[in-house]
């Protein structure tokens, strides 16, 4: 009987999680819908206009780096922060491949920042090791 009871709350729990993620995800989409609507919050930076897009790319970035390395404790912050950041991505994607026109400038202009893209990838990989090396650190010094 425990099992079948653990399954259900198992379950229960999974459903609960997925749709606290779905809501969380369209309440973020109807929020920057209704905010660019009277506010256009996009600075310009290093002559680049940041959309929402990039926040959800940077969102998403930190919350891999969390769910990979971060105190499973706070599994529901980094749902949250997921949530979030899918909801950014999702609602100004649509936007971003239908003001993509091909042409020769454009496709330039996106393969010059290759460097920029490895140079990111990068940084990316030295972090989740330096921060893999400090926790095993760290563990190695509590077992001591």
């Amino acid at each position: 009987m425990e099992k079948g009871a653990l399954k259900k709350v198992e379950r229960f729990e999974v459903h609960h999680r997925i749709l606290a993620f779905s809501a969380i995800l369209v309440g973020t989409i109807i929020f920057t819908r209704l905010l660019v609507v009277f506010y256009n919050p996009n600075p310009i930076l290093l002559h680049l206009e940041i959309h929402h897009f990039d926040y959800g790319i940077l969102l998403i970035l930190i919350s891999t780096k969390l769910l990979l390395f971060g105190p499973k404790r706070y599994d529901y912050i980094y749902l949250f922060l997921t949530a979030i950041a899918s909801g950014l991505i999702i609602d100004e994607y649509w936007f971003i491949r239908r003001s993509v026109v091909e042409n020769t400038n454009q496709t330039q202009l996106y393969n010059s920042t290759f460097p920029s893209v490895l140079i990111l990838v990068l940084v990316g990989i030295l972090t989740v090791f330096f921060i893999n090396s400090t926790r095993k650190s760290r563990l190695r010094k509590h077992n001591n």
